[in-house]
């Protein structure tokens, strides 16, 4: 089961309850915002919260923007949303859509896609790409039964171990894992793991309307977005038509 945290006006002590918000079920957990968050009464109660929630079956919740106790409820085993496979999910779209609108032909634009290893993620990115694009880089150990599958399949063929100096020309880059050796200046640029979200190559998530109308006003709403994604309520195209442009 998922989470959804309530922090706010709420009851003295956390309560555990059930809501459907936007197509998704969630257990919630009610919390009243405290005059002093790190005194002993409320961290007490935070450790409460966090136990109810444990209770319950929840491992990973929608957490508050504001709330000052997730460190504690992390090291008690409920975790925020993870975004991370949403990011990944939208990536091959969204890099298809920035070039379209950049005027990148299908037939010249160079684009790359680099991780640690040619994991699922990585390749469904590398494959849909290649669909549409000629000139695809993959950069993954243990990607050349992919390439091969692919090429007898499609008759595609990917450019493996490209060079640095490849990738850094390339039109569009999209990273699975980190890499110091490029300058990440490329036109069209995604950081897709842990950590990356914080710079340049930030992949923005964003809520419909109609949802965001429903959650409370410190709600996360990409963590919410990557909730409702997981769980079917959301589909990818939807969550792809609120990025902007």
């Amino acid at each position: 089961m998922l989470g959804y945290i309530i922090y706010g006006d709420g009851p003295k002590r956390p309560e555990i309850g059930e809501r459907q918000l936007a197509g998704g079920n969630f257990v919630t957990l009610s919390m009243a915002l405290q005059a002093r968050p790190n005194g002993p009464l409320a961290l007490y109660r935070a450790r409460q919260g966090a136990r109810l929630f444990r209770e319950a079956g929840v491992r990973s919740a929608v957490f508050p923007v504001d709330f000052p106790y997730t460190a504690l409820f992390i090291r008690m085993g409920v975790l925020p949303i993870d975004t991370l496979p949403l990011r990944r999910a939208l990536a091959a779209p969204l890099t298809r859509r920035r070039l379209e609108q950049g005027g990148f032909q299908p037939t010249q634009a160079v684009v790359a896609i680099s991780g640690d290893r040619a994991l699922r993620e990585v390749t469904e990115c590398a494959k849909s790409l290649a669909l549409s694009y000629r000139y695809v880089l993959l950069s993954a150990r243990g990607a050349e039964s992919f390439a091969k599958g692919l090429r007898r399949e499609y008759g595609i063929s990917l450019l493996l171990d490209p060079s640095p100096d490849q990738l850094n020309r390339a039109d569009a880059l999209v990273l699975f894992s980190p890499r110091g050796d490029l300058t990440l200046d490329n036109a069209i640029f995604y950081a897709l793991y842990p950590g990356g979200e914080a710079g340049r190559g930030r992949l923005p998530l964003c809520l419909p309307a109609g949802a965001a109308a429903q959650a409370e006003t410190n709600c996360d709403q990409e963590q919410l977005a990557a909730a409702l994604y997981a769980m079917g309520a959301l589909p990818l195209e939807t969550l792809l038509a609120e990025i902007p442009g």
